[in-house]
């Protein structure tokens, strides 16, 4: 990181940025360029989950090629100023990363990612899923395998 005194290492705050943040943008390898989708998703024990329809670009890919790169951003602060150049500037803390999804066929593990998912927004729980619910659902775990983070 180039500027090193803005890295974040402490694992705790690491921790805490990936469970207050409200959304992640994962970016999927496809040619020419790639592919960008923004998700809501759950974060426990090193792993990110987020849902999908169980078919569309999005799980065509991550079938061809499961290895990501994931951003999370929380606390959007702009600091505003007389010099646009000097005293402008956003505040904010920022995970990117790098993991390989995997999709999860069986039942009890889809209703147990689901679950992770919902506890990040909720904090009823946990909740039932129905056979056809779990039928209709794709979840996708992200087993994380390196981060940066960042704060100002």
């Amino acid at each position: 990181m180039r500027r090193a005194e803005k890295e974040i290492k402490d694992e705790r705050i690491i921790n805490e940025i990936l469970t207050r943040a409200k959304f992640c943008h994962i970016s999927i390898h496809d040619e020419p360029y790639p592919y960008l989708v923004t998700v809501n998703y759950g974060f426990m024990d090193g792993c990110l989950y987020f849902h999908s329809a169980p078919e569309g670009k999005k799980i065509d890919l991550l079938r061809r090629n499961p290895h990501v790169c994931f951003q999370v951003i929380t606390d959007l602060k702009m600091r505003a100023g007389d010099d646009p150049c000097n005293d402008w500037t956003m505040k904010y803390k920022s995970i990117a990363g790098y993991g390989k999804a995997e999709i999860i066929n069986d039942h009890t593990g889809k209703a147990a990612g689901l679950n992770v998912l919902m506890a990040h927004y909720s904090s009823k729980g946990p909740f039932t899923f129905s056979k056809k619910r779990l039928e209709e659902t794709m979840v996708i775990r992200i087993r994380i395998e390196s981060i940066t983070a960042k704060g100002s």
